[in-house]
């Protein structure tokens, strides 16, 4: 973790290319993977890989319960307006403002994949990029 972090802090996002494999072959388990991940995912979006990025992070969030559409339909948009729009339904401004934070350790690392997931979306996958945002605010 400490070596991945370093190496994307200082952009040699080849290596840490490189040296993601080991620990993520050699994990106990999905939760000791995830800051690899994480610093994985970065150094793809850093550096102009954004096809991987998206890759690596829908595969990431399905093993966290998110389940993120790859191939953007208007039924598939639509269907997530709606789905926003429900859960906005009577509460002001000050409601969202007064929700408590999350705390849910699935959720919180979800929204830190999907927030990684959003300039890439916006550079190369542009009808993906709202889907992200609507899930974020889900």
């Amino acid at each position: 973790d400490a070596a991945s972090e370093a190496l994307c802090v200082v952009g040699d996002y080849q290596t840490l290319t490189a040296l993601a494999e080991k620990p993520l072959h050699y994990a106990r388990c999905f939760e000791d993977k995830l800051n690899t991940y994480s610093n994985l995912v970065r150094a793809l979006s850093s550096s102009g890989n954004n096809d991987e990025c998206i890759n690596t992070s829908v595969s990431v969030l399905s093993q966290l319960g998110e389940f993120i559409p790859t191939n953007i339909t208007q039924e598939i948009y639509f269907d997530e307006v709606a789905k926003v729009r429900q859960s906005l339904i009577g509460l002001s401004r000050q409601d969202l403002l007064s929700l408590p934070v999350m705390t849910d350790f699935n959720k919180l690392t979800a929204m830190r994949f999907l927030n990684h997931m959003l300039l890439a979306t916006y550079a190369s996958n542009p009808p993906m990029n709202p889907i992200v945002v609507f899930r974020m605010v889900r």
